[in-house]
């Protein structure tokens, strides 16, 4: 078959023609277009509880089909090793860079297709996110929970097992009604013993950075949710609190601050982020305030925890305003950890979707042509960081998408 050469590496052109009209298309036509609906619910009791509970979900919509077009063949152009020298490949389990393994940083892959294997009831699409997650389970499980040890520059495991657990969760949120019992079991405790890590490790109770501390509240809820062990809330729910509000005396302008003051009890007409520190002092980055608002994001699609939107709005609220909303692009100019100048990055948060299911109508209509573009930038992309952004944003995107 005819290739084409893309940033070093090749691509079938029948493939990649035809996804990149259907995205050019969409992305002209679309507009101010698109429907959210809610996704499934986790639990048939979260639903009794829900005063008015969602109904099921109909057929995708055209843009959310392009959506999960574009990222099956990013998938399987990650997955087929084309050229002798192509680096990226998957193979026995491992997501193949061309650089030494980092486990944690090439799962998402595996992540999405977790994601995909759900949503197209695909068994190989499922068994990809089974062989990606089951050998770093199996070599990098320690008895006291932690998933790994510490990374290059890292004192302890303990961003290790956040980072890996965040991608285990929301692997094993996919893929809840797909797994064979014993997998499901181990899958389930291998994320109960990371929290439990995290625990005695006192992350619950340090406030590293708002990402990371976000994070840990993240794996939190996917472990509450994952086993309807109410003590697992109880961490979650402390955890989130303590994400926006430390105690002063010990963690001085750490937290939450507030830009503009919601008056709505969602915070969907305020604006804050949580802070991050480079060299100086506490503020705002634009760059890891995604982050964070990945983390809000997923937090959200799984719980619908009301506290959890309205982080999600404000953190989404503090970023718009430097969003091109053309070639959806983050100015990150400035920050407390990127203080560079005419710095961008690509705005890929799932935030978007996730609070357009969840009743942002404002936001309902920037969805479609966001998330057609966020799904091209990052399965355009690949590599340890991309790999990373493919667990944290393209795959549950694709979960909030419909």
């Amino acid at each position: 078959m005819p290739v084409m050469r893309f940033r070093g590496r090749d691509f079938p052109i029948r493939t990649r023609t035809l996804v990149l009209v259907v995205l050019s298309v969409l992305l002209a036509s679309v507009g101010l277009t698109g429907r959210i609906i809610s996704m499934r619910e986790f639990r048939e009791d979260d639903a009794a509880r829900r005063s008015a509970p969602a109904a099921e979900p109909g057929p995708p919509s055209a843009y959310a089909e392009a959506v999960r077009a574009a990222a099956l063949a990013g998938l399987d152009a990650a997955r087929r090793k084309d050229p002798a020298n192509d680096a990226f490949y998957f193979a026995d389990g491992v997501w193949q860079t061309g650089k030494p393994l980092c486990f944690r940083c090439n799962v998402g892959p595996g992540v999405v297709a977790a994601a995909l294997g759900s949503l197209r009831n695909d068994p190989d699409l499922v068994a990809v996110a089974e062989q990606t997650i089951d050998p770093p389970l199996s070599k990098h499980r320690s008895e006291n929970g932690a998933l790994g040890i510490p990374a290059q520059g890292e004192d302890g495991p303990d961003i290790q097992t956040m980072s890996f657990a965040g991608q285990l969760g929301l692997s094993l949120y996919a893929l809840r009604d797909d797994l064979d019992p014993a997998r499901m079991q181990t899958w389930t405790e291998a994320l109960r013993g990371a929290t439990e890590f995290l625990i005695s490790n006192g992350n619950y109770a340090w406030y590293t950075n708002g990402n990371i501390t976000l994070g840990n509240a993240m794996v939190a809820a996917l472990t509450w949710k994952l086993t309807g062990d109410a003590r697992y809330q109880a961490v979650y729910a402390n955890a989130l609190a303590f994400a926006q509000r430390p105690p002063a005396a010990q963690w001085p302008g750490r937290g939450l601050v507030l830009t503009k003051n919601p008056t709505l009890a969602d915070g969907s007409d305020g604006a804050g982020y949580l802070t991050e520190v480079g060299g100086g002092s506490p503020g705002f980055d634009a760059d890891y305030a995604q982050v964070q608002a990945d983390e809000a994001a997923v937090i959200a699609l799984v719980t619908q925890d009301p506290a959890a939107i309205r982080l999600a709005n404000l953190l989404v609220n503090q970023l718009l305003p430097r969003v091109d909303r053309t070639t959806w692009l983050l100015d990150t100019s400035g920050g407390s950890r990127h203080p560079e100048s005419r710095r961008t990055v690509p705005f890929t948060t799932s935030a978007l979707a996730v609070l357009a299911a969840n009743g942002r109508a404002d936001l309902a209509p920037l969805v479609p042509s966001q998330a057609l573009q966020s799904v091209k930038y990052l399965v355009d992309d690949r590599g340890d960081g991309a790999y990373t952004m493919w667990g944290t944003r393209l795959a549950p995107l694709l979960i909030a998408v419909r």
